[in-house]
C-alpha cells in the first residue's frame, strides 16, 4: 500500500454530565488502497480507507476507570486535489454501542425486565467535504474545512425505549473546522483549532428546545518531528446529547488531550 498512516489520542476530562467523559482513548488509521495518478500531475485523484475508534470510561467504580461505550467510525474515500483546494466524496458509517452496562444475568434475555439500560446508534451514509490550503498571515497558518453527511440509515435504539430526542428522523449533519498553527521554532508550534457540527432531522419526537449542535476548541502545544507530531493540548468540548446515558442530555465539559499523530497526510 503505498500510504499507511495511524494516530491515538488519550484524553482527561472533566465536568461532563454524569461524569460520563472522564476518560476518551481514540485510535485513527488510514490507508491509501489505490492512486489514480502520477504524483507529478497537476490534478491529483487517490482513494483512501479511514477507521476511528473512541473508548469513553466514567470513574463511577473501585479503580476510578468504568468503560461505558465503544464508538466506530468508517469512511471510504475518492480524493479530487488541486492548488486551489481539496474535495472527497465518499461513504461514511458510524456506531456507537455501550459496554458495562450490559452486563447482568438478564443481559441474554431481550424482553427481561432486568436487563441493564442500552443504546446503540448507527448513522450511515453519504459523505462529502472541501479543504482549502493554508493561508500564512502573521499569527501563523490558516486552514479551513467544511463538509456534510446525509444518512440513508439513522438508528437509536433504547433498552428502555423512548423516542425523547431520537436520533432516527436525523436526516444529515455539517461541520465545519478551522485550525490556525503559529511557528515558533522549527519544531514547537501553537495551535489553535476549533470545529462545530450541527445535524439536521425530518422530525425530532419528545426532544427539547436546546439547538442539537456539537463543538470543540483547542490550544495545544505541538511539538514536531521529521514524520509525526506530538500536541499537548486544553480542550473545550460541548455536545448536545451524552450518547453514554439511554435519555438525552445536554453535555459540557473542559479537559487534558495528549495526541500522537502524523505530521501531514497524503490527503491533507
Amino acid at each position: 500500500m503505498p500510504t499507511l498512516l495511524g494516530g491515538g489520542e488519550f484524553q482527561r476530562s472533566w465536568g461532563s454530565a454524569f461524569g460520563e467523559q472522564a476518560w476518551q482513548f481514540r485510535t485513527h488509521v488510514q490507508v491509501e488502497p489505490y492512486r489514480f495518478t502520477d504524483s507529478a500531475e497537476a490534478t491529483q485523484w487517490t482513494t483512501t480507507i479511514e477507521a476511528h475508534q473512541e473508548l469513553t470510561a466514567n470513574p463511577l467504580n473501585d479503580i476510578s476507570f468504568n468503560p461505558r461505550t465503544m464508538r466506530w467510525e468508517e469512511f471510504f474515500w475518492l480524493h479530487m486535489i488541486t492548488k486551489s483546494y481539496a474535495a472527497r466524496i465518499g461513504f461514511v458509517h458510524r456506531c456507537k454501542h455501550d459496554i458495562d452496562n450490559l452486563a447482568g444475568p438478564d443481559e441474554y434475555n431481550p424482553i427481561s425486565p432486568l436487563q441493564a439500560e442500552q443504546r446503540t446508534i448507527i448513522l450511515t451514509g453519504p459523505a462529502a467535504a472541501v479543504s482549502l490550503p493554508s493561508v500564512e498571515s502573521v499569527v501563523g497558518s490558516v486552514s479551513v474545512s467544511a463538509g456534510a453527511e446525509w444518512f440513508l440509515n439513522a438508528s437509536d435504539n433504547r433498552r428502555p425505549s423512548s423516542s425523547m430526542g431520537s436520533w432516527s428522523g436525523m436526516q444529515g449533519a455539517a461541520w465545519m473546522r478551522v485550525q490556525n498553527i503559529l511557528e515558533l521554532a522549527p519544531t514547537v508550534g501553537v495551535l489553535i483549532s476549533g470545529i462545530a457540527s450541527a445535524p439536521w432531522y425530518s422530525s425530532r419526537p419528545g426532544a427539547s428546545s436546546d439547538v442539537p449542535y456539537d463543538a470543540r476548541a483547542e490550544l495545544a502545544l505541538s511539538l514536531m518531528g521529521p514524520t509525526s507530531r506530538l500536541d499537548i493540548a486544553l480542550v473545550a468540548e460541548r455536545s448536545f446529547d451524552e450518547l453514554a446515558m439511554a435519555m438525552p442530555a445536554r453535555s459540557s465539559y473542559v479537559g487534558l488531550c495528549v495526541r500522537f499523530m502524523p505530521k501531514r497526510s497524503a490527503t491533507e
